[in-house]
Order: C-alpha cells, then sequence, then structure tokens
C-alpha cells in the first residue's frame, strides 16, 4: 500500500478549539500525504454552523442561551454536538478519493459508515433523494444525498460538512447517537476506520497528538471565538 491513514488521538475541546484543530489537520499536518481521521467531543454543550450562514438564523434556531455557537470552515447547517458522535477526516488532493467530485467522497465515506455500523445489526442505508429545499438549514432536519439514514424510518443518523481547498478535502461529521442506543461506539469506530482505509488503500498508522505551531494555534483558537468570525454574515 502507498498510502497511510493516520489516527489521531481522541481529545475534546471548546467548539473554537475543534474548529481550529480540524483546520489545522487539513492546512498544517506532517506528512502531508498522509489521510488523517479524529474523532472529538465537546467539553460544553456546543453547536456549529456552516461558513454561508447566516448568525441571525442560526441564533433564532438554538434555544440553549448557554451553549457554545461557532461557524465551521465547512459548509452545511446547524448541527447540534449535545447528542452527536463527531469524526473529521481529511484526505490530500493526490489521493484519488481528494481528487474525484465531492459528492463521490461524502458517498464513499458514508459507506463505510454504513459498513461498519451493520457489523452490528444496524440496518442503515444511503440517501438517495434530495431534500425540497438546498438551503442549509438545521442538519438533522432534512437528509442530504447520500446522507446515512435508517431503513425503515429513514431517519437522518449521519451527515457531514465538507471543505476542498489546494490542502485537500476535510469532512467535517457528525453521527445522532440517540438513535443508536445500543451500538458499541468503541468496536464503530475501529470498525469505521479500517473501512476508510480499505476505501483508500491505506495503511492504518495510529499516531501522537500533532506538533502544532502554538501561536497559531492560540491565533485560530481566537479566530473561531470572534464575533469578527461567527457574525461576519
Amino acid at each position: 500500500m502507498s498510502h497511510q491513514l493516520h489516527v489521531i488521538p481522541d481529545t475534546p475541546g471548546t467548539a473554537a478549539q475543534n474548529m481550529a484543530y480540524d483546520f489545522l489537520l487539513l492546512n498544517r499536518y506532517q506528512p502531508t500525504d498522509a489521510l488523517r481521521i479524529r474523532h472529538y467531543d465537546w467539553i460544553r454543550p456546543a453547536y456549529t454552523f456552516g461558513m454561508s450562514q447566516s448568525y441571525s438564523y442560526v441564533r433564532s434556531e438554538i434555544h440553549d442561551e448557554y451553549a457554545e455557537i461557532c461557524r465551521r470552515p465547512t459548509g452545511g447547517g446547524v448541527v447540534s454536538h449535545v447528542e452527536d458522535w463527531t469524526y473529521s477526516l481529511v484526505i490530500p488532493t493526490a489521493h484519488p478519493l481528494g481528487r474525484c467530485s465531492p459528492l463521490d467522497t461524502y458517498k464513499a465515506v458514508h459507506e463505510c459508515i454504513i459498513t461498519a455500523m451493520q457489523t452490528q445489526g444496524v440496518n442503515v442505508i444511503l440517501n438517495l433523494s434530495a431534500p425540497e429545499s438546498a438551503i442549509p438549514g438545521v442538519c438533522f432536519n432534512k437528509s442530504e444525498v447520500y446522507d446515512v439514514v435508517l431503513h425503515n424510518l429513514h431517519s437522518k443518523v449521519a451527515g457531514a460538512a465538507q471543505k476542498r481547498s489546494k490542502a485537500g478535502y476535510l469532512m467535517q461529521g457528525s453521527i445522532w447517537r440517540t438513535i443508536l442506543a445500543d451500538l458499541d461506539w468503541n468496536q464503530f469506530y475501529n470498525d469505521f476506520i479500517a473501512e476508510v482505509a480499505k476505501a483508500a488503500d491505506a495503511e492504518i498508522h495510529f499516531e501522537s497528538w500533532p506538533d502544532w505551531e502554538p501561536s497559531e494555534e492560540e491565533q485560530l483558537i481566537e479566530q473561531f471565538e470572534s464575533d469578527d468570525w461567527n457574525k461576519r454574515r
């Protein structure tokens, strides 16, 4: 295998920290030709929202006045991280999965989630129908094409926000834990990692936490905390 999938240690953070870490994972990770994946938790109740959304709309949809609210560096809608299982995946531009269309990459990763869940008997499928409105709203209120849904109920199980740049493809994914009460999440993550590695034809490497430039990390966290960033629209 010529490709590597680097698994980054789980680390909880504030909303701004988690967004900064994902940005660094996309733009500052070494080696640049490795795929990298991480699962993370949230120190406090948090909501994130997409680059194109207006802050006033987002604020009107969130009723917890004490929750953190942070604009993501990716697209998509409002996501509650109170009851979700969150991950991010970066695919370098040089990799075949990083060069195909974002929709095809989205589909490939969600097929990995489906296979990992089916290992535990969860009956999930890809959603193949487009929502009535293409305007990003509240993420788990509607299913986009190639989201993961329960087979019988068509309730949304997993969705993601995306960003493609010269550095690569960033997927910030969210899985709704409350409708998967019996899922063994440790087993799921191991199976998910294995499926991503298979799809990417990559060898799995468990890595230590990246050695970011401290000053850049601090500046990015401040940026994601700032009104200039979050209320820019």
